[in-house]
């Protein structure tokens, strides 16, 4: 199974990012825009994996979110990877990445490594996919939309747990399925 570890979203969050996706869309870009039910905060991406090692990862994780507090996350701003001038991921930030995130984050990360995954080797940076470009040329247009939406702001809400999901890859899209949620005291 493709499995990651995410914070889910609540639906008013999802609905004011998916408005955020169709401002952006009227850019000439092509790009594949995420669905609002499909946002997510991914904290752990573990790739394919056997049903051993996922429920490795489950063990750890259930230990090591013991005591994790609920704990508010702002979703605001816009951006792109690797920049707004050369966009291959548009997205939504959230934070604030010390305190609480970061704590949930290193947690899921730690299950992953003595679950004997490989650690990730990029700095994490909490965002929320709304597009992926497919285009490899840059789009001014795109650009300055990502620009003027820099002030962007979801709103808040309380993070009440992490969920273990599975993705699989279709040609209308990805199919994502919750197996296990790990929920905060």
């Amino acid at each position: 199974m493709r499995c990651f570890l995410a914070i889910e979203l609540p639906v008013e969050i999802s609905d004011r990012l998916a408005q955020l996706g169709a401002r952006l869309r009227r850019c000439p870009v092509r790009a594949t825009w995420v669905r609002a039910e499909h946002m997510h905060l991914t904290l752990r991406f573990l790739g394919e994996t056997d049903d051993d090692a996922c429920g490795a990862v489950v063990a750890h994780l259930r230990a090591c979110m013991r005591g994790v507090a609920v704990f508010e996350l702002h979703v605001q701003g816009a951006g792109a990877f690797p920049n707004a001038r050369r966009p291959s991921v548009v997205w939504a930030g959230a934070g604030p990445l010390t305190g609480a995130l970061e704590t949930v984050q290193a947690r899921c990360e730690e299950a992953a490594r003595l679950a004997g995954l490989a650690p990730e080797s990029k700095p994490f940076h909490p965002h929320i996919t709304l597009a992926r470009v497919k285009d490899r040329q840059p789009s001014p247009e795109l650009t300055h939309a990502i620009e003027r939406e820099r002030a962007f702001t979801a709103g808040e809400f309380v993070v009440r747990g992490v969920s273990l999901f599975s993705s699989e890859l279709t040609p209308r899209g990805p199919v994502y399925t919750r197996h296990e949620e790990f929920s905060f005291a």
